[in-house]
């Protein structure tokens, strides 16, 4: 076989192209390929091109695709159209087109049906239109036919517009459904290999509500305001394009698939290229440019074993937004082997095989190739510069820069995973000696008592780093766009800053939570009130819960901090824990604060209904408590009052007011 590379032009031109490489296609014992990819996202100059190719060869098949970046022997392109001409000695190719029915699984189904399935099926490429079409669900599809036979192609790009995309053969166009190819040679060589290489960032989270590949929930909240809160609170603004760029990583059989964002919907949800399943654990995905880079040569080294003729590249266009001009180091090795050409794609297919097990997948972020021979010859020798050439090209401050961020990412993960799973022993061991120090106290006396706060501090820490991380990327994004200035810097730098500084502070503030010390402090009544709020305000955001603060300012109190701390935040959990159980619509907490003669009087009030007059009497007794064992978070009630009594000079009592619970601290004003 051999394939014959043109940057379309004009008609004449590729007329002329033809002529002078004797393609020809009146040899009835061949057939020949033409593989379109195409930036002109025009049904109307995708028709007279399917004329224009037809008129110049009569009996050729089609296959092509809008795209978002053109592959050729030239590297990567933007703004062009790539015929890919391959003509084969003893292989016979059928091509077919499915309109979709809606559903992505039965269109898998229906395309295959349309093919001969027999000993001489060697592989399937296929194209699908890069918005509507579920990838896998459409592979999957494709399987229950036949799960045995190679699958490789991609979903259409239409340049990050995602407005719309299209492919076709040579009969029809579509801008809902599947193009296949299929390859009838059982003696045809396919080679197939992908890269990834993309990193993971941040926690581990969950998804906690999705359908098929449209999520609506993750850890909890909607999956637009997740975003918003780990990339910026605007973000919603840059979906789904930003979404390609950061996509969510999940493990599935052996592999790192990451699965970027298609679409937004208007209820908060976003649909994406592949099915997240619920309870399925996923992180976001960052590019590391070396590894990448690495693993391209990685790919030369598999594909010399094999005999090679032809090269397809289907890969992810946020491989080329990260890696802008660099992303030839990835591609041109390749053409040293055998000619290239393919596309950027939404969404990659890889046919994949784990301990014996092999099965079609749908990929994100991935370069995949696809080679073929009918030749079982492999290759003699490729240049000695292959390996090295890339690397003595690159710019060493740009990749180091690149480099430093992939690592300080990489490091900080680790970092932050590390502190998920050592500080639960950490608290343990503070407030083990806070008992020793205190046996009154008995703070967080249980595991499960410990979670709540444990939770409390996870949301407080959670936001800053994740934030740190998103400016670092936030800037490389820039800098890769050409976009970088030194006001961006700087001010990327006071934020960090900011972050940090913000750390401290919630630092200090656990550390007055758990010394839990009987001695007393200068304090502001605002200050003590804003200090227990830093630890619990990130659960009432994460809920939706309105906070309605009317705070006097510079009242004198003196009092234990760490106490008193440990007294509001129960008050304030246990207002939360009611609010969500009895799923008020509109939850409100409301804090007062003012002077009432020599006293300060601090309220605490939910909306969730009051305290049942039937149990207000008992609230503050010794083991009181509405909650299960496994539920509690923190001191009692009682322990709550005797705090407040003994160590604080003043009193804590309850009432029911319009149908809200009220909880009364009055403490004595510093005498100046």
């Amino acid at each position: 076989m051999k394939t014959f590379i043109h940057k379309y032009s004009t008609q004449d031109a590729l007329s002329n192209f033809i002529k002078s490489n004797y393609i020809h296609n009146y040899k009835k014992c061949c057939d020949i390929l033409v593989q379109v990819f195409t930036s002109v996202n025009d049904k109307k100059f995708i028709s007279y091109l399917q004329h224009s190719i037809l008129t110049l060869l009569p009996d050729a098949k089609i296959l092509g695709t809008t795209t978002s970046g053109e592959i050729s022997d030239e590297g990567a392109l933007e703004n062009s159209t790539i015929i890919s001409i391959s003509e084969f000695d003893s292989t016979h190719i059928i091509t077919t087109l499915q309109h979709s029915s809606n559903n992505s699984f039965n269109d898998g189904k229906n395309i295959a049906k349309k093919i001969k399935i027999d000993d001489e099926l060697k592989l399937l490429i296929t194209f699908t239109d890069g918005l509507y079409t579920n990838g896998e669900e459409y592979l999957n599809g494709i399987s229950s036919i036949n799960k045995d036979i190679i699958v490789a192609g991609g979903m259409a790009g239409d340049n990050s517009k995602f407005e719309r995309t299209f492919v076709f053969n040579e009969k029809d166009i579509t801008s809902h459904g599947a193009v296949m190819a299929a390859f009838y040679n059982k003696n045809l060589n396919v080679h197939t290999d992908y890269s990834f290489n993309w990193e993971t960032v941040g926690q581990t989270h969950t998804i906690t509500r999705a359908d098929k590949n449209r999520v609506y929930e993750i850890d909890g909240i909607k999956t637009v305001d997740f975003y918003k809160f780990y990339l910026g609170d605007d973000i919603d603004r840059y979906l789904p394009a930003i979404g390609i760029e950061f996509p969510l990583v999940i493990k599935k059989n052996g592999l790192n698939i990451a699965r970027a964002v298609l679409s937004k919907h208007d209820d908060g949800s976003l649909s994406f290229a592949g099915n997240m399943e619920e309870d399925s654990k996923v992180q976001f995905g960052h590019g590391d440019v070396q590894l990448i880079i690495n693993k391209g040569l990685d790919n030369i080294k598999n594909a010399i074993a094999e005999p090679v003729e032809s090269i397809f590249i289907y890969s992810c266009m946020a491989r080329k937004a990260l890696l802008d001009n660099e992303i030839n180091f990835e591609l041109l090795p390749l053409q040293e082997l055998a000619p290239i050409s393919g596309f950027f794609t939404y969404g990659e297919f890889f046919y994949n095989c784990q301990d014996g097990h092999c099965s079609s997948k749908l990929l994100n972020q991935t370069m995949t190739i696809v080679a073929l021979s009918e030749s079982t010859k492999t290759i003699d020798k490729v240049s000695a510069n292959i390996f090295s050439k890339n690397n003595d090209k690159l710019d060493d401050l740009k990749l180091h820069r690149k480099q430093a961020l992939s690592t300080l990412i990489r490091r900080t993960t680790v970092e932050l995973e590390e502190l998920n799973t050592n500080l639960l022993n950490k608290v343990q061991e503070q407030i083990e000696l806070n008992a020793q120090k205190d046996a009154m106290l008995g703070v967080l006396h249980t595991q499960a008592q410990l979670g709540g706060i444990l939770e409390m501090i996870l949301h407080q820490w959670r936001q800053p780093i994740s934030a740190i991380v998103s400016t670092l990327s936030s800037i490389e994004v820039y800098q890769e766009a050409g976009m970088l200035t030194d006001d961006m810097i700087q001010r990327s730098l006071k934020n960090i800053r900011s972050y940090t500084s913000y750390i401290n502070t919630t630092i200090e503030d656990f550390r007055d939570l758990f010394k839990a010390t009987a001695k007393n402090q200068n304090i502001t009544v605002d200050k003590l009130i804003e200090k227990s709020l830093m630890i619990v305000q990130p659960i009432i955001k994460k809920n939706s819960i309105k906070l309605q603060q009317n705070i006097e300012q510079d009242i004198e109190l003196f009092l234990p901090v760490g106490l008193m701390m440990q007294v509001i935040l129960n008050i304030l959990k246990n207002a939360i824990d009611i609010l969500l159980e009895k799923e008020i619509t509109q939850p409100q907490i409301t804090i007062n604060a003012y002077k009432q003669g020599q006293n300060c009087i601090i309220e605490l009030i939910d909306n969730g209904g009051g305290i049942p007059q039937d149990i207000l009497p008992y609230i503050f007794n010794k083991n009181f408590t509405t909650k299960s064992d496994s539920d509690g978070t923190g001191i009692g009630l009682d322990m709550s009052k005797t705090i407040v009594e003994t160590k604080a000079g003043g009193t804590l009592s309850a009432s029911t007011i319009d149908n809200c619970a009220v909880f009364t601290i009055t403490l004595p004003i510093k005498s100046k």
